[in-house]
């Protein structure tokens, strides 16, 4: 299918590209389609397109690029919108605000989006904890953004933990 997009043009995706949110994304609950586009020039950002508004994107990125302890502490039984899941088949984002100012940057630690790679559904979780800011600035101090911190007990990212 070819979709229109304000910031890419046309782009012609498939649908076994397209991850389904049944319940949409906070403040964006009509916008249940998204592909993931993902720009060498822009890692290790990637950009998460609405397939239904072209005026509506989301840059993403994994939360371990700039805060190395973060883990979402999730309930199984709070994943019913991605369907049969295994863990290893969970990725864990974040959505970032991007500003003119790098220093400005920052992401939505409160409420990750997970997704489900053998279904492409998806969801946004969010945390009920409060241990994680809505605006957590990914350039304090200077820091670069590096590689994620993966520590895995069977391929799994640390930043997601199912209980």
């Amino acid at each position: 299918m070819i979709i229109d997009t304000l910031r890419f043009g046309q782009l012609e995706v498939s649908d076994d590209q397209v991850f389904n949110f049944p319940m949409g994304i906070l403040g964006f609950s009509s916008s249940k389609s998204f592909v993931i586009i993902d720009l060498e020039s822009q890692k290790p950002f990637k950009w998460m397109q609405c397939i239904e508004d072209p005026s509506t994107a989301f840059v993403l990125a994994d939360p371990l690029l700039f805060y190395p302890d973060y883990c979402a502490v999730v309930r199984r039984s709070d994943l019913n919108a991605l369907g049969e899941i295994n863990e290893q088949d969970l990725v864990l984002s974040v959505i970032l605000t991007v500003t003119d100012r790098k220093e400005d940057m920052s992401a939505n630690l409160c409420a990750p989006l997970i997704f489900n790679l053998v279904n492409r559904r998806g969801m946004q979780y969010v945390l009920n904890d409060r241990k994680y800011p809505i605006r957590y600035r990914i350039f304090q101090n200077d820091t670069e953004i590096g590689q994620p911190t993966v520590v895995a007990a069977k391929g799994e990212s640390r930043a997601l933990s199912l209980r």
